[in-house]
């Protein structure tokens, strides 16, 4: 049996090139051996050479999709990988449909590996949480600072899933620690080394304190189903997050808060309200000259009755924030909280969003935020009121205030939180899925500028799975540095 020595437990290269060679010479799965180097190849190693090529034997093909698949499987745990891949690497020679063919046993092993190794990195990007540990040399002479996860991975992940965190934190110095291998970014260069134990990684940092903070602000007892919970967020990793040590106490106190959040909500409009809302005189849109400053805008907007929105809310709410801010940010529409208040972004969402806004280092007050729709619609449910999606005429009729609101704001970016914010900018629907990730020219108002689409708040508040929740709230953070680099 001739042995194949690869360089590391995830050498996909390596692999792939002594797989070719071995096919090559007329070698089957049982005339080849798979080592890692350092770890020895058993009783039946052969250290010799392979054989050359056979003339007979046509160079190897394979259907593209078996590539993705191997690259996966390669960095699985199971010690029979590597024959498993060559057995079936070997097999496709002579059948090209065997991946399609899901019950053959080579098959549907291979992509049970692949599927378990695709949840491994789902996880890591979910669960690595870097921490502060000083101070590092900048390429351009300066200093930058320096950032440290420890993460224990069940498979050999961490140079797969690398890519996905210089994406996203291109800008910092990091590196990540595991029992499996540690990937190093400097800023310009992704490296690795071997693997290293849990002492070699920083116990906290002082930003932990916070972190755990707004974690506790954001869980949502009203929403919360264990089971779900730890099925996304397996026990096992619980150790190496420190948001970790306050869920007991927060499903233990889940019901209590839950109730507490029922008897404060507040339901319906405060008699003072309702008597100020039922002495504005009733009018349609104001003469556009009429307006020339903010405070002109949301005088006007009282009595606005352009839709019958107006009626059940307690009052319309205008945006709010510096005059001339060179960002604006257009939500939805009003919430409970922000009906009552006649102030928009001050209920959970707004939590969300100025929370997110000061992690990235952005001053939440140096932002102008308002909402495509002014008024608050909902549906009365017991003494409850309970959002209601505007329809598009409604965000139509509401549309003449808030492009008002930019000619006198005049930002130079425009932040879309989600669909209904899209259709108020553009006058077209479109999926947030589809518009995220770049920088769109608004042309029909007078002045150009961009907009940036991204999940408004609230969705980061519906989503019930931590992790996914924490993903979203990532994703989030993302587009408002693209939005705030422009």
């Amino acid at each position: 049996m001739h042995t194949i020595t690869l360089n590391a437990p995830d050498d996909f290269e390596g692999w792939r090139a002594g797989a070719k060679a071995a096919l090559l010479a007329g070698l089957g799965p049982e005339d080849v051996l798979f080592a890692v180097e350092g770890q020895g190849g058993g009783l039946f190693a052969d250290k010799s050479p392979l054989p050359p090529p056979n003339p007979a034997v046509k160079p190897p093909t394979v259907p593209k999709d078996f590539i993705p698949l191997a690259n996966l499987t390669v960095c699985h745990s199971d010690p029979e990988r590597f024959a498993l891949l060559y057995r079936l690497l070997h097999r496709l020679q002579g059948d090209r449909t065997l991946l399609k063919q899901r019950a053959d046993a080579d098959t549907h092993r291979i992509n049970i590996l692949a599927k378990e190794v695709r949840r491994d990195l789902h996880k890591m990007k979910a669960f690595v949480r870097f921490r502060k540990t000083g101070e590092v040399a900048a390429p351009d002479g300066g200093v930058t600072e320096q950032f440290v996860s420890w993460f224990e991975p069940t498979h050999y992940t961490v140079r797969y899933g690398s890519g996905f965190f210089v994406r996203r934190f291109a800008s910092m110095h990091w590196s990540i620690l595991t029992p499996k291998g540690c990937a190093h970014w400097d800023g310009e260069n992704l490296t690795f080394s071997e693997a290293v134990p849990k002492s070699e990684a920083p116990a906290d940092d002082a930003l932990e304190d916070y972190w755990k903070s707004y974690y506790a602000a954001i869980f949502n007892p009203a929403r919360l189903k264990t089971q779900a919970m730890q099925s996304e967020m397996p026990k096992k990793y619980w150790h190496n997050l420190p948001e970790a040590a306050l869920i007991p106490d927060l499903i233990e106190k889940a019901r209590e808060r839950e109730n507490a959040m029922i008897e404060a909500d507040p339901t319906t409009p405060r008699e003072g309200m309702m008597r100020h809302r039922e002495v504005v005189v009733e009018e349609t849109f104001p003469d556009r000259d009429t307006i020339e400053t903010l405070e002109d805008l949301r005088a006007s907007l009282k009595g606005c009755r352009a839709c019958p929105l107006w009626e059940p809310a307690t009052q319309a709410v205008p945006g709010k924030g510096p005059a001339h801010a060179p960002i604006m940010f257009v939500g939805e529409q009003p919430g409970d909280k922000e009906d009552l208040a006649g102030e928009p972004f001050i209920g959970p969402a707004g939590q969300v969003l100025r929370g997110v806004l000061s992690e990235i280092g952005h001053d939440p007050d140096n932002i102008y935020v308002t909402n495509a729709v002014k008024h608050f619609k909902f549906e009365p449910r017991g003494k409850r009121r309970l959002h209601k999606n505007p329809t598009v005429k409604e965000i139509d009729h509401c549309k003449w205030w808030l492009n008002r609101e930019i000619e006198l704001v005049q930002p130079r970016v425009v932040v879309a939180l989600g669909g209904s914010a899209v259709r108020a900018l553009t006058g077209k629907s479109g999926t947030i899925k589809a518009l995220r990730g770049g920088a769109h020219p608004l042309t029909h108002l007078d002045r150009a500028l961009s907009m940036v689409v991204t999940n408004h708040p609230s969705y980061i508040l519906r989503i019930p799975e931590t992790d996914r929740a924490e993903q979203a709230r990532q994703g989030l953070m993302d587009d408002l540095r693209f939005a705030l680099s422009l």
